[in-house]
């Protein structure tokens, strides 16, 4: 048996490496449990590796120790290995393999290591062949375990080996090939070969298991006499130091964890700093074999962190105190208290309070102790940034003054705490509250002796944070589109500026409709504010709340949407919008303003320029005789096909030259007819102008004639789907383009079967809203189609004898205001708005 003494230490160590030797060995993440194990020659190894997460099993839980391993495995495993430590492949693997049995379509990543192991001399191939699929024998594996700690040390184990005295327990090493013979006896004199089992069968093959054996064991071998050198420790020295907690509550048997973090120069690593740990026991400090003081130097990771973890098993209160070795001089303090507690916990549930509520804390620990409260907020601030927000109730106070509401501790000296009294059971509440703010209270009990100013060391619990806040049944949030660059307002027609969206729902996330919202800006709006214009959904100007506002009223639809056009007339102004909801707190001058308790929520700033050339766009805008825009026509109805200049928000802008337009229309089943605007035939050399069926036309060129902002062709159908294109000509626009728009004629008789003034004001209920028409002729409940947004579908009742439809309902599902009913007759589609009147009435309008 080799007479080396052993010392057990890891050079696989990371994560990293724990996933590359996992991955080259098994093709599959591992198992939770392996069920081919239990009793195996292996099977302590293979449990430890796998624990370790270096290796594992296959996906059915198996690991198929006798399963042989492929030199291909091992070339995986060794290049994997040898990648983490910085070694690399060359760079032209892919196209020139390594070996001379690998191909460009090989397996890429075999392709790699096979280059990198070969490149690092780690892995040479048989007459320059890998040979990936053949098994590996034993010999050849413990060259290769051999060649891979010789490189990553930088050492040579097979010369170190040679120069001890020490008597071998392999018994058939004159059967291997010389060159494995050195790498044999290094295994041997590691004991990781097996003394038990002195045959090594150097010419066998090596097994998933054996493998594991032999890997666990030369991992775990120590290599500091032949020369392996551990990371030498850093000479940065830290400018400083301090614990990550200074106060640890440590129950008997458990380990507590202390962290010290170092502060380097900029531009020095915090690497490998060496720290020491002193842990003092005060009490017992005569007698240090009862709590022995304890002492230890850890080197902090690449975060500049130095870890420290110990237990006790009696004993009361530790100091611990951290400092560089290099630089002892600069320390941190904490303390460990062992077997004490004081907790602080919730009583009331929930963190986020309306203002004025309560929030109880319960603080439990030693029966009749006195307990202190601070505000980690105000602790160490200036008097002006302290927390004045939250107050204590029922609780007295000391430091500065026994009337202070609330605890702070200043830069400039002054301190105030609360003060409770446990009771017998070691129990007491904790009552805050507040306005408008958040504390989070440290119960905390100092060492006798001292005053009650808090102490980053005593021994203390924290509690949640207490927000306090004012109380809204109401989600508000504001939305900006298009281009935060936006043009200037010229006027009501060319409005220029950027919409913005507000939405509006209560807690359950449900829309609020037909709801108020106000629209202002904030102070750092440029100085102009009131010059500020905001325009509605239907591009109608919006009036301030009052002459000397910058105030807007707006209105949320049926989706609780409020969607409003902001502009200004001045080129490099620029406006931060904020949406809000009055609570009515504002008298005088102040009514209706904003202020810090209202619900508000503000936009993305936009800025106003002039329009330039590149930022126009093209529009096709689709509408009824209403001005309305729709998709879908009656068979009698004109469709308005308009063709626009628009700013780089869609705003209608005109410029300073003619821009030509050509309109392409493509007719559906049914032939389409050009017409204008009062719905007369357009006469082109005595002929009407026709599309006929599925046929194409290109009209008339239009022009957008200087300083306006539009042109128009006017389409009627008798049941054709029609797509018209608009192809701009501007040579100095360079960003228009054809626009394309597709809308749907119905078909059949073009009489209008009721007049708008039959159409009756409805009454509401709670479950339906009705509407009334009176027809020219008589109708049946049969042949009259009626639908809301949304696509629901209405039930019908007529007065056949009086030629009148007398109720359209809508049952569960009733119209909300915003929402439209669609009335189809005979191929005619007339639709009704359903809005809020002058005199706040909910009304059907006509389209």
């Amino acid at each position: 048996m080799a007479n080396q003494p052993k010392k057990y230490k890891k050079f696989v160590a990371t994560a990293a490496t724990a996933t590359l030797v996992a991955s080259a060995i098994v093709p599959v993440a591992s198992a939770a449990s392996l069920s081919d194990i239990s009793g195996n020659t292996h099977e302590e190894a293979i449990n430890a590796l796998v624990s370790d997460g270096i290796i594992s099993g296959y996906q059915d839980g198996t690991f198929k120790p006798n399963k042989e391993l492929t030199r291909s495995d091992v070339v995986k495993l060794l290049g994997k290995f040898l990648e983490t430590k910085g070694y690399e492949a060359a760079a032209d693997y892919k196209t020139r393999p390594a070996f001379a049995d690998l191909t460009t379509k090989t397996n890429e990543e075999l392709l790699k290591y096979a280059s990198l192991v070969k490149e690092a001399g780690v892995f040479v191939g048989s007459n320059g062949k890998l040979l990936a699929g053949d098994p590996i024998t034993r010999e050849n594996m413990a060259i290769t375990l051999v060649r891979t700690v010789n490189t990553v040390y930088d050492i040579s184990l097979e010369e170190y080996v040679a120069t001890q005295d020490f008597k071998g327990d392999v018994t058939d090493l004159t059967q291997a090939k010389a060159e494995a013979r050195t790498a044999i006896s290094v295994l041997d004199f590691y004991d990781i070969t097996n003394p038990a089992a002195p045959a090594f069968n150097p010419k066998g093959n090596t097994t998933r298991g054996q493998f594991a054996s032999f890997l666990f064991k030369t991992i775990n071998a120590d290599y500091t006499a032949a020369g392996q050198k551990d990371e030498e420790a850093s000479s940065v020295l830290p400018t400083a130091i301090a614990f990550e907690e200074t106060s640890i509550q440590g129950t008997y048997g458990t380990t507590v964890t202390l962290k010290a973090k170092v502060t380097v120069a900029q531009g020095e690593s915090a690497a490998n700093i060496p720290v020491k740990f002193d842990v003092f026991h005060a009490k017992l400090a005569n007698d240090t074999t009862i709590v022995p003081q304890l002492t230890e130097t850890v080197k902090t990771d690449e975060n500049g962190v130095a870890t420290y973890t110990y237990t006790r098993s009696q004993g009361e209160t530790d100091t611990v105190n951290a400092y560089a070795t290099g630089k002892p001089a600069l320390k941190a303090a904490a303390k460990v208290y062992w077997d004490t507690t004081l907790a602080i916990k919730d009583v009331t549930e929930g963190t986020t309070l309306a203002n004025g509520e309560q929030k109880v804390y319960q603080i439990t620990g030693e029966a009749n102790e006195e307990v202190y409260v601070a505000f980690k907020e105000n602790l160490n601030v200036a008097p002006e940034k302290a927390v004045r927000g939250v107050e204590f109730l029922g609780l007295r106070t000391t430091g500065d003054t026994a009337s202070a509401k609330y605890a702070y501790e200043y830069t400039t000296g002054g301190y105030a705490v609360g003060v409770l009294k446990l009771d017998a059971t070691g129990k007491a509440n904790l009552v805050l509250t507040g306005d408008d703010a958040s504390v989070t209270p440290i119960a905390f009990v100092n060492n006798p002796g001292t005053n009650a100013k808090y102490d980053a060391t005593a021994l203390q619990a924290v509690g949640s944070t207490a927000t306090f806040a004012k109380e809204s049944v109401f989600d508000l949030s504001i939305k900006a589109e298009g281009n935060q660059t936006a043009s200037i307002n010229l006027n009501d027609v060319q409005t220029g500026g950027r919409d913005y969206v507000a939405t509006l729902k209560n807690k359950e996330g449900k829309a609020l409709a037909n709801a108020e919202l106000l629209v202002t800006f904030n102070n750092e709006t440029t100085t102009e504010r009131n010059e500020v214009r905001v325009y509605d959904v239907d591009g109608e100007r919006v009036n301030p709340t009052s002459a000397d506002s910058v105030t807007f009223r707006i209105v949320t639809d049926k989706d609780g949407v409020a969607k409003f056009t902001v502009s200004h007339p001045d080129a490099d102004a620029f406006v931060t919008p904020i949406a809000f909801i009055d609570n009515g707190t504002g008298t005088g001058s102040e009514a209706g303003k904003l202020d810090k308790k209202d619900l508000q929520v503000t936009g993305e700033i936009t800025y106003f320029r002039t329009t330039r050339a590149a930022d126009y766009r093209s529009e096709l805008v689709v509408t009824n005789e209403d001005d309305k825009e729709v998709t879908t026509f009656g068979s009698d109805t004109v469709a308005e096909f308009s063709y626009q200049l628009s700013d780089q928000n869609g705003k209608a802008r005109s410029y300073s030259s003619d821009t030509p337009v050509q309109f392409t229309v493509r007719a559906g089943a049914q032939a389409v007819e050009l017409v204008d605007a009062a719905g007369n035939p357009v006469v082109e050399n005595g002929v009407a102008v026709v599309i006929p069926a599925y046929t194409s036309k290109t009209l008339l060129n239009r022009t957008v004639v200087a300083g306006q902002t539009d042109t128009s062709i006017y389409l009627k159908s008798n049941g054709s789907d029609v797509r018209v294109t608009a192809t701009p000509t501007n040579t100095g626009l360079s960003g228009l383009t054809s626009v394309t728009k597709t809308v749907s004629f119905l078909s059949g008789a073009s009489t209008s079967y009721f007049t708008i003034s039959d159409v009756v004001q409805t009454t509401t209920s709670k479950d339906a809203a009705s509407i009334t028409l009176t027809f020219t002729e008589a109708v049946a409940a049969t042949s009259i189609e009626a639908t809301k947004t949304g696509g629901t579908r209405g039930t019908v009742t007529t007065d056949a004898a009086n030629n009148k439809v007398l109720y359209v309902g809508f049952g569960a599902d009733p119209v909300s205001v915003g929402e439209t009913v669609s009335i189809s007759y005979k191929g005619k589609v007339y639709n009704f708005e359903y809005v809020t009147n002058a005199n706040g009435r909910n009304v059907f309008r006509a389209q």
